[in-house]
């Protein structure tokens, strides 16, 4: 391994995997506000909010890399310290992160319903509190690194202690939320094939961002803990918060593919309708009948609408 494979070579990785993911937050971004004309201004002024903080952030990335790869080039003496910009973008990821985990949260309130009293507040709350401990922890590290200057400083227990538990705290909020969403959609289950189909793609979709962010938290704990002198874990950090913001904004535009699946009729449904159609004038002779296929008509479109609260719920529209 090459001298600076470790350090500006995991720095540069790093950087170049957060401009690939700003480039799907923008697209995303694009799309969301094309398509959100049902949502609230106050929730599209924060999708807006968080775009121009992940802008700011790929910006400060992309001045600490030129610091430390152009401007000082060769100068070894460079890499003893943190630049501004890397530590201004601590703030910044734990802005983002903190607007994202809110959202999260006000999901599994939202799916939770009056019918479960105590998990409605004690999950939510749970995430804030991980939230916030991941929020203060990380900014008092970036604080306490502006003041102390040099990595070897930074790096000393009492310090390194407030980063260890911000990546902890968040590994487990992460957890929290993706666990805790699939459960209650697992719990929404009817057993109609259409509508357990919706279900199941919102549990795979919960499990995969759920699985990334985590992962991508863990390994942010782990090289840190191993390597705290090198930037391995610096390189995973900067790509850390365009993963929280990709996750919400992909919920969030598979609402309307979702819809159009969960109207589409299914087999089942068209060959009913034809049924009831084709009966005309016979199913007055046969009252019990029409009464029945009324009923279940009723009971599909409530399951159908019971549905499409899920999915408001689950990409955040409630």
């Amino acid at each position: 391994m090459g001298a600076f494979d470790d350090t500006l070579g995991a720095a540069f990785l790093g950087g170049l995997a957060a401009a690939v993911f700003y480039g799907l937050t923008s697209v995303q971004t694009f799309i969301y506000f094309q398509n959100c004309a049902g949502d609230r201004r106050s929730f599209r002024a924060w999708i807006f909010i968080l775009w121009i903080v992940d802008s700011a952030h790929l910006a400060l990335t992309a001045h600490g890399l030129y610091f430390y790869l152009v401007t000082n080039f060769g100068k070894l003496e460079a890499l003893l310290a943190p630049t501004w910009s890397i530590l201004v973008g601590i703030y910044l990821t734990n802005i983002s992160d903190m607007i994202v985990r809110c959202f999260f949260a006000k999901r599994i309130f939202a799916l939770c319903g009056p019918g479960r009293p105590f998990l409605r507040f004690f999950l939510p709350i749970l995430v804030l509190v991980l939230a916030l401990v991941v929020f203060v922890c990380g900014c008092t590290f970036g604080s306490k690194a502006f003041v102390l200057k040099t990595f070897e400083r930074v790096n000393e227990p009492s310090v390194q202690i407030y980063l260890y538990a911000s990546f902890a705290a968040g590994v487990a909020a992460d957890s929290i939320v993706a666990i805790s969403l699939c459960v209650l959609l697992y719990q929404s289950r009817t057993g109609l094939k259409r509508t357990d189909s919706l279900l199941t793609i919102l549990m795979f979709f919960t499990i995969n961002t759920g699985l990334l962010t985590s992962i991508c938290a863990l390994g942010c704990l782990i090289t840190y803990a191993i390597w705290p002198f090198k930037f391995i874990f610096i390189g995973i950090y900067f790509a850390l918060s365009k993963l929280y913001v990709n996750s919400l904004l992909a919920s969030l535009n598979a609402r309307n593919s979702l819809r159009a699946r969960d109207e589409r009729p299914t087999t089942a449904d068209t060959a009913r309708s034809t049924r009831f159609e084709a009966a005309g004038p016979t199913s007055l002779i046969f009252p019990m009948q029409r009464t029945t296929l009324s009923a279940a008509t009723s009971g599909s479109a409530m399951t159908t609408g019971s549905v499409k609260e899920t999915i408001a719920i689950e990409s955040g529209e409630v």
